[in-house]
């Protein structure tokens, strides 16, 4: 179980909502120390192209990530990514998430992140052994503390 502060949800929706300004998807993570991977603790937005039925992470852009997590002893626990109607997990969200582990998150929130902030109408799904995607009940995964 995941455990994020409430401030992190409205930043999440802060980011989605300027980057994708009611017209482009956009994605962003929320990471976590390996000293304790439980407790969201950052978010990272990637520089990416996007459009209304997608977007692609910059690869100059992952592979400084990727080295500046093991630097800083952080991890990236839960994908999230924005969808212009309803959320769901495409054939392509599918394909090419960041990370391939048993176990990983990706959280897609509707409306480009226009409605509501919370979980509301959200979708999560979550990596199986086999290596396909299942979605699960985002309270079972994801605990967001009100203080």
């Amino acid at each position: 179980m995941f455990r994020l502060q409430r401030s992190m949800i409205e930043e999440t929706f802060e980011i989605l909502r300027s980057c994708g300004s009611n017209k482009h998807e956009c994605q962003i993570y929320w990471l976590s120390s390996w000293d304790s991977p439980s407790a969201l603790t950052e978010i990272a937005h990637p520089l990416h192209r996007s459009s209304r039925a997608g977007l692609c992470i910059d690869s100059d852009w992952i592979n400084k990530f990727w080295l500046e997590l093991g630097r800083r002893n952080l991890g990236v626990r839960v994908q999230i990514h924005t969808h212009p109607e309803e959320a769901f997990h495409s054939a392509t969200d599918d394909e090419f998430p960041l990370l391939h582990n048993v176990g990983f998150l990706s959280l897609v929130i509707p409306n480009f992140a226009m409605g509501p902030v919370g979980m509301q109408d959200a979708y999560l799904t979550e990596i199986q052994p086999t290596g396909s995607w299942q979605q699960v009940d985002i309270r079972s995964r994801i605990q967001i503390d009100e203080h």
